[in-house]
């Protein structure tokens, strides 16, 4: 992500004995990496992210495990820093004081650095002797400020170690660390539903939201608060009001920790301590470990797929939360790209910025060849008329998180946050839609419009999520048809958010798209009312005209619910049909015809109705005429969806029938009379899918004659 005027933090939870430590940092020690910092290098070259300074984890320390090193290994050293995120003032005007411990170089230049205090801008330069020295600085903050940062600067071409830093009051006293809510939230991967207490999860929300805006992001629809950019690891400090974590928690939305400074210190081993620290929460739903860490073109951000391997593995050991990292790569290049970071992932996270949907296609399918499972994107601040069609476009695309990046951008622009709290109006809305039964084979659309059907059993709803996308900048004025399989003529079709219903025609409907957009249809009693059209057309069978080998055998198809749409032949082998015109949607039948030639002759008709309905006939005529002497069996290819049976018996007719297929014991068909139609199944002897040869053997008089017809329904009664 794109963060170049960004001067924020992250922040995370924790549960520690800040009483004890007199301390408001939670992460003063650096213990748990830069937890609750973010790091900025600033270059000769004025360019972002260029510059020489590097950030390590050193075990050269004045207390712990470890101290902060910021150190010059290059010739391009500006000057680099550390930055706290925003700490929150309990009383306007409170003073604070700030000390840390500093080794650095004799005669180098280092300083801590706080801005827009009562006084303005304050700082102090640190004790640099080659020994670890105590620092100290004190201020007041700007009795109309609600928060305050500090910084940490190495401007020297030399290296810094900085250790045990501590904000308390002046006095030396620090607030008590308590949380309201600890604990491990039941989250869980389940294909590629995100599950939260057993339930798929919808993550809706923002980047980088301060505590006191808390309440409006909730007020906005959101459920979900991303760490990246700000509060990163959420529960950075203690100041006697509730924590971040637990005020989050309180208002009705979760947590996603971030901890990108702290991947790009590759010192795998301290995410097992970060973990342990930040996660306990039960806001806490999973973790990002690093943003944009396979963006090898920028060395700052590059995180080597192994070194992110091994991050993983380091918190895996202290938390079952399900891990991300955010791939910048995936919106833009190819599947392979990613590979090498697949492992790193128990869910997706990219961010296909811009105003162009073609980036979110991209993202999905990268993620989905390397590894099907849970996808979560970030969106930027784009014009506000494309955001809410480019979340539906994501969800249409199977993205089940959105986070828009980041809280600032889009709370200084009214049209844009109106248009997320649309999105998350709507989605949340939709969420049973959105997880319920996939019906997106019974939907066909005008090409260009994306779709996605779903059926809500709980009530018996049909919703039909609809998008207009802007793709490789073009984006068109579109009257879109829907076929929706089963839908009778004027059934109400409702559009969500639109205040408005259309007035279906047999088989679909019809609506306008305006550039890009989005329409949500609802079906409203979909299985359990008579606007379904569920019965697939009916035949009725036979008359039969016959010269020597060749023979004619006239069918009659109706469809009295949505209408007849088409008779097709299929696999027409030798044989001639006859199908006259007639009105598409007719209610009345339609009789049509065919004349084979012996047993080189093959034809089967396929019946559909206006509601997309289909019914499969497929005629063979048997002439039993035969010498005495054993019965004389032949096989004849059916499909599997084939697995009724009409036999058609003549005069004189056949007595007796052996019906034998692939799989299960023959079939008998015994007792048959001259002129009888009998309705037989035969799919225990079929396979599930596929063609399959069935042997039929005649019994009976010699002369005896039958036809068979092999169908997927029953002749209709005559």
């Amino acid at each position: 992500m794109d963060r170049k005027s960004t001067v924020l933090s992250l922040a995370l939870m924790t549960v520690v004995n800040s009483a004890a430590q007199s301390n408001i940092l939670n992460n003063g020690g650096f213990e748990t990496g830069l937890m609750c910092y973010q790091d900025w290098i600033w270059s000769y070259t004025y360019q972002d992210y260029k510059g020489d300074y590097k950030f390590a984890l050193s075990s050269d320390a004045h207390s712990g495990a470890y101290s902060l090193e910021i150190a010059c290994k290059g010739t391009d050293c500006m000057r680099a820093a550390i930055y706290s995120d925003n700490i929150p003032i309990t009383t306007p005007g409170q003073s604070y004081k700030i000390t840390l411990y500093s080794k650095c170089p004799a005669n180098t230049y280092d300083f801590v650095y706080v801005p827009d205090t009562a006084t303005g801008n304050v700082g102090q330069t640190l004790t640099c002797n080659g020994n670890w020295a105590p620092n100290t600085l004190t201020f007041q903050t700007d009795p109309a400020a609600t928060t305050f940062f500090f910084y940490i600067f190495n401007a020297d071409v030399s290296w810094l170690h900085v250790d045990d830093v501590a904000v308390t009051y002046t006095d030396g006293t620090a607030p008590a660390h308590v949380i309201q809510h600890p604990g491990l939230r039941s989250v869980g991967i389940s294909g590629q539903n995100f599950m939260v207490d057993g339930k798929p999860y919808l993550s809706l929300g923002y980047t980088g939201v301060e505590y006191s805006d808390l309440p409006q992001a909730a007020a906005n629809g959101a459920n979900t608060i991303n760490g990246f950019g700000s509060n990163g690891p959420a529960s950075c400090f203690n100041t006697g009001q509730p924590d971040y974590l637990d005020r989050l928690y309180n208002l009705g939305m979760n947590f996603i920790p971030d901890s990108t400074t702290t991947a790009r210190l590759m010192a795998p081993p301290v995410f097992t301590p970060a973990v342990q620290t930040f996660a306990p929460h039960l806001a806490v739903l999973g973790w990002s470990l690093a943003d944009e860490p396979d963006e090898i073109e920028i060395s700052f951000n590059y995180i080597p797929p192994t070194t992110l391997g091994a991050e993983y593995t380091y918190a895996k050991t202290a938390t079952s939360l399900p891990l991300t990292f955010n791939s910048q790569h995936a919106g833009y290049y190819a599947a392979d790209n990613l590979q090498p970071y697949a492992a790193s992932a128990d869910f997706w996270m990219a961010e296909p910025y811009g105003s162009d949907f073609d980036s979110v296609v991209n993202a999905v399918s990268v993620f989905n060849t390397n590894k099907p499972q849970p996808i979560w994107l970030y969106q930027d601040a784009i014009d506000a008329t494309l955001i809410v069609p480019k979340a539906y476009w994501a969800i249409i695309n199977g993205v089940t998180g959105i986070h828009y990046f980041d809280w600032d951008g889009f709370k200084a622009d009214g049209n844009k946050m109106a248009a997320t709290k649309q999105v998350f109006t709507e989605l949340n809305t939709l969420k049973s839609a959105i997880f319920g039964t996939k019906y997106d084979s019974s939907v066909t659309a005008t090409a260009g419009i994306g779709t996605m059907a779903r059926y809500d059993p709980a009530t018996d709803a049909f919703y039909l999520l609809t998008v207009n996308p802007l793709l490789s900048g073009n984006v068109s004025n579109i009257q879109a048809n829907f076929s929706v399989q089963g839908l009778r003529a004027g059934t109400a079709v409702t559009v969500m958010f639109e205040n408005r219903t259309i007035t279906s025609v047999a088989g679909g409907f019809s609506d306008a798209f305006t550039g890009a957009s989005r329409h949500v249809y609802l079906i409203s009693n979909y299985l359990n009312s008579p606007s379904l059209d569920k019965t697939p057309p009916t035949w009725t069978c036979c008359t039969y005209t016959g010269s020597g080998s060749s023979y004619t055998i006239t069918f009659t198809a109706q469809d009295t619910g949505s209408g007849l749409q088409s008779i097709l032949p299929v696999e027409l082998v030798n044989a001639t049909v006859s199908i006259p015109k007639f009105t598409v949607g007719t209610t009345s039948p339609v009789s049509f015809s065919v004349t084979e030639s012996g047993w080189s002759s093959y034809v089967g008709f396929q019946l559909t109705d206006e509601a997309g309905n289909i019914s499969h006939i497929d005629p063979c005529y048997v002439d039993g005429s035969r010498q005495a002497g054993e019965p004389a069996p032949f096989t004849v290819s059916v499909d599997a969806s084939e697995g009724v049976l009409t036999v058609v018996n003549r005069s004189p007719g056949l007595k007796n029938v052996q019906i034998e297929g692939p799989i299960g014991s023959h079939l008998e068909i015994a007792g048959l009379k001259d002129g009888e139609t009998r309705v037989v199944s035969i799919a225990s002897i079929l396979p599930s899918y596929g063609l399959a040869n069935v042997t039929i053997t005649p019994l009976g008089k010699p002369g005896g004659q039958a036809l068979f017809v092999f169908a997927s329904t029953s002749m209709a009664a005559q």
